[in-house]
């Protein structure tokens, strides 16, 4: 046999198996389901700007400047803002634990955690 007449003859073989796979199986199993291919088109059109509904940003609490509280520096405020506190109220709500745990091993250089997260408790309530 001639290599192109059976390599032409395996394609039109495969893409034979391959509508029969198709047909048989994946059909059926679209038909159980109740969806398919041919129920959702898939099209290319334009949609005008205007009807593009994008998402409003959700409201975010206002940063404090953590720095104001004695013992907090630029690192450690870089750290309490990578775990989400960005204000006073947010700092004062933790306990001293959950500090040293977002704070890891720059909470060495702090002398008291308690004070430090009174004095967030303060400046939270506007003292």
């Amino acid at each position: 046999m001639n290599p192109v007449f059976t390599f032409i003859l395996g394609l039109l073989i495969g893409w034979l198996i391959e509508w029969i796979i198709d047909w048989f199986y994946w059909r059926r199993r679209y038909a159980e389901k109740g969806t398919g291919p041919s129920e959702h088109p898939v099209r290319a059109t334009a949609v005008p700007r205007q009807a593009i509904k994008e998402p409003k940003p959700e409201a975010k609490p206002a940063r404090d400047n953590l720095q104001v509280i004695k013992g907090i520096g630029p690192v450690i405020e870089r750290k309490l803002n990578e775990a989400e506190i960005t204000t006073f109220e947010q700092l004062g709500n933790l306990n001293p634990d959950d500090l040293r745990r977002i704070l890891g091993n720059t909470i060495e250089r702090l002398s008291d955690e308690e004070d430090l997260l009174q004095q967030a408790r303060d400046l939270a309530r506007g003292k």
